[in-house]
């Protein structure tokens, strides 16, 4: 009878000391479990803010347009720009425009000696000049020297005469000899709009006069 009760008290220190086994080990994997789940959550956030502080960040690099109101601003033409003269005095008041129909560019450096001398020239000189004629490069060469010290814009024509090309070519080889020179392209502007012109596919209908003046307006604002 004592046999048997020593071999009980035997079986249940057994089955206690099992027990006890067996919860240390599932609190032990619990506990691993948890700190594993608990590591994700604290090193995702991190992994993200880290990436994204590393990550280099686009930033926009643009110059803003040049506010414009005219003021230093002079245009020198022929009827063309007598007709886009309403167009550009709209959006900038102050800009001094000098269209005479029938202006060749040889009559171009008297008026611009007169305009200097009258203290009405311009630090920005808007040229449009060959509708009504061809000119050599001697010319023009000339004429952009004596403003050497002013910002010039020279544009392109579009005129069915024969001496359209010739022109366009003369102020691409001499614009390009100088740094202050720049050529605003009318010519290839106007490409296939035939219906922004009147019928003698040199002068500018109203949305035709709208849309040089904002080229115009354009060559000015990247300066």
């Amino acid at each position: 009878m004592k046999k048997h009760k020593v071999g009980i008290t035997w079986v249940f220190i057994i089955i206690i000391l099992a027990a006890g086994y067996f919860s240390q080990r599932h609190q032990r994997s619990k506990t691993t479990e948890q700190g594993e789940l608990g590591g994700q959550q604290i090193t995702a956030p991190q992994q993200i803010k880290a990436s994204s502080e590393s990550a280099p960040q686009k930033t926009e690099n643009k110059k803003p347009p040049q506010s414009l109101d005219g003021e230093g601003i002079t245009v020198i033409g022929d009827s063309v720009i007598v007709g886009i003269e309403p167009y550009l005095k709209e959006k900038l008041p102050k800009i001094t425009v000098d269209g005479k129909v029938g202006r060749q560019m040889s009559q171009a450096q008297k008026l611009i000696d007169d305009l200097k001398d009258e203290g009405k020239l311009g630090n920005r000189i808007i040229i449009e000049l060959g509708t009504n004629g061809p000119f050599n490069n001697k010319s023009l060469r000339s004429l952009l020297q004596s403003l050497s010290d002013k910002q010039v814009f020279v544009v392109t024509t579009r005129v069915s005469k024969g001496w359209q090309d010739t022109v366009n070519t003369t102020i691409k080889d001499v614009a390009g000899e100088f740094h202050h020179v720049k050529i605003v392209d009318w010519y290839a502007a106007s490409e296939g709009k035939k219906d922004i012109f009147y019928e003698d596919g040199v002068h500018l209908k109203p949305d035709g006069s709208r849309y040089y003046a904002s080229l115009l307006i354009e060559a000015l604002q990247k300066q």
